[in-house]
């Protein structure tokens, strides 16, 4: 089974540090005893191997001592404690190993080997360690030949117990091990202060790290020291400071991007190389009729239900090139200018596709409008040069029966074309830039009295009765005068052009603050629902053939909400079908201490 390790950083040190001084103090406990057990033993070596020099020299001085003087003599040598001798003559070397009768009694000394015996009759002195039986009395011997001039005749062996030595070991041996151990104490406290001093700042840079993970970039490490750890601390520090920076940088380029791209009134849509949207802005709702919300990141491109955008998109992405195409949706009502093109990329061949939806249903219709406004117009100039062209030709050829009626006819069309223009080219100044209007207080009455008596002989021809209701103290309009006067002139028109004869017109006004409103209401056939959206347009008619034949020009209506427009007011109308129509409109009251 193997051993756990430690999981943090600090343990990992800590158990590091422990091991480096275990392994180290055990290892250097080992070689100091060993070294000490080694120096101990050869100093005890040569202190028994001059011991026993001294006393082979002062037997050498007695060629055949007696037993009495020879007992003598190793009495002599009773200073030398622990110590014990044994005389061998040389017959003793070569095998007949006898212990004279001059020994002590002693413990049994282990008789000489072969090669010892050998060695010591060639001459040479031998030492060393021998091993007792039973284990535990292991003694020092050393061995010195006994010699005649140069011939050896005996040797004397003497040895020493280890028993005292092996004691002075162990005690050298514990000492040693009780400095370890104090060591390895100083070693673990020494190691608790250097991991802590390593791991707690990397402790802290991974808690600060977690939260600047989290958007906090303001806390700061202290730097406690100048060393490669105080150096981190100071480079992280700096890049918490950088990152930052660069972070608040990027938050406000993606706010301003945001921002542009959620005003933006174009549709936006992105989508990665596997056609997954990535991105939509708020406009996509109302290019395509749908609710952004649904629109998951991640979701198909076949999610917004729109085949021919998917179909572009999917184009753009197998070619890689950009593409710009019309679409019409519901039913032809919408039509958007689509440009796609593809996201560069350099860690993907296809980074994907962003595509802009502008809406262009309104400069299409613009576009139609320019066009049926010139057809119109052209049709409406030529039907009165037509007619005077052919009245001219008939008095030039002199065929006309009767000249002042073909003049009268050629007047009539003359004035008619007139006012057709002099409408076009009013229209065409309110729309092509803005009135600077001369605003003056209106009083309705007087503005009542100048329109019917400018009206007055059209209203007598059809024997038409005007009834006016005007509320008490109704207070003036704020509005230019003759405008609002040609808005209401324009409006009576048309309710006397299409009134039957003798029946009956009403005009109103009212106050509802802040407004002033005025209604013009006809008995005439009314304006069906699908025409409602379009009699403001220019030469639009309800009944062209007989609005043509009333005298219209098509433009008066479009004249009337461009004036009301322009001063800030509304216009409508409400209607039904036989039974007559209301034209309204109303404009700011003139304020009240203005009056006063």
């Amino acid at each position: 089974m193997k051993p756990r390790l430690p999981r943090t950083l600090f343990g990992k040190l800590l158990f590091s540090y422990l091991l480096v001084a275990l392994v180290s103090l055990a290892a250097v406990s080992l070689i100091t005893s060993h070294l000490f057990a080694n120096f101990y033993y050869s100093i005890k070596e040569k202190e028994l191997l001059q011991q026993g020099q001294q006393i082979a020299e002062t037997l050498q001085t007695y060629p055949v001592p007696s037993q009495k003087d020879f007992r003598a003599l190793l009495d002599q040598f009773r200073n030398f404690p622990g110590s014990r001798f044994m005389v061998l003559n040389r017959n003793d070397l070569l095998g007949n190993i006898d212990r004279p009768p001059t020994a002590r009694p002693a413990p049994p000394i282990p008789p000489l080997d072969e090669s010892t015996a050998h060695e010591v009759l060639q001459g040479k002195t031998v030492s060393g360690r021998v091993l007792s039986h039973p284990p535990g009395q292991d003694m020092l011997r050393a061995v010195i030949p006994l010699k005649n001039q140069s011939e050896v005749m005996g040797a004397l062996v003497i040895i020493t117990p280890l028993a005292d030595i092996a004691a002075t070991i162990k005690t050298v041996q514990r000492i040693i091990g009780n400095a370890a151990g104090v060591a390895i104490l100083f070693a673990t406290l020494l190691g608790l202060y250097l991991s802590r001093s390593i791991s707690n700042p990397l402790k802290e840079m991974s808690r600060i790290s977690l939260a600047m993970a989290e958007g906090d970039f303001r806390q700061q490490l202290p730097v406690t020291c100048r060393d490669e750890i105080g150096q981190l601390a100071t480079n992280f520090n700096h890049l918490a400071v950088a990152l930052s920076d660069t972070v608040g940088a990027l938050k406000r380029e993606k706010a301003k991007t945001e921002n542009i791209l959620v005003n933006m009134n174009e549709g936006v849509i992105a989508v990665d190389h596997n056609g997954c949207i990535l991105f939509t802005n708020p406009a996509v709702e109302q290019t395509l009729g749908i609710i952004c919300d649904s629109i998951l990141e991640g979701s198909s491109i076949d999610s917004i239900n729109c085949p021919e955008l998917a179909q572009i998109i999917t184009q753009v992405l197998q070619n890689q090139e950009s593409l710009s195409s019309e679409l019409e949706l519901n039913n032809g009502q919408t039509c958007l200018m689509t440009h796609a093109a593809p996201i560069i990329s350099s860690e993907e061949p296809s980074g994907g596709v962003v595509a802009v939806l502008e809406d262009i249903t309104e400069l299409k219709q613009l576009e139609q409008l320019r066009r049926d406004f010139v057809a119109n117009v052209s049709h409406e100039l030529r039907t009165p040069l037509t007619a005077i062209q052919g009245f001219a030709e008939a008095l030039l050829d002199d065929v006309a029966s009767d000249p002042k009626q073909y003049l009268e006819v050629i007047h009539g069309e003359a004035m008619r074309l007139k006012s057709l223009i002099n409408d076009i080219l009013e229209l065409s100044l309110l729309q092509s830039r803005p009135v600077n209007w001369d605003l003056n207080a209106v009083d309705v009455n007087d503005l009542f009295s100048r329109v019917l008596f400018k009206l007055g002989e059209e209203i007598r021809t059809k024997a038409l009765t005007i009834k006016e209701s005007i509320s008490p103290y109704l207070p003036s309009l704020l509005a230019n005068e003759d405008y609002v006067e040609q808005v209401l002139i324009n409006l009576l028109s048309n309710a006397i052009r299409y009134s039957p004869p003798k029946s009956t017109i009403k005009l109103n006004a009212f106050f509802e603050a802040p407004n002033i409103t005025i209604t013009v209401t006809d008995q005439g056939p009314g304006i069906a629902a699908e025409d409602l959206p379009r009699i403001w347009e220019r030469f639009y008619r309800v009944e062209k053939s007989r609005s043509r034949a009333l005298g219209g020009t098509g433009l008066g209506l479009a004249i009337a909400k461009e004036i009301i427009e322009a001063h800030g007011g509304q216009i409508g109308v409400s209607t039904e079908v036989g039974r007559g129509s209301t034209f309204w409109f109303n404009l700011p009251a003139v304020p009240a201490d203005s009056n006063s």
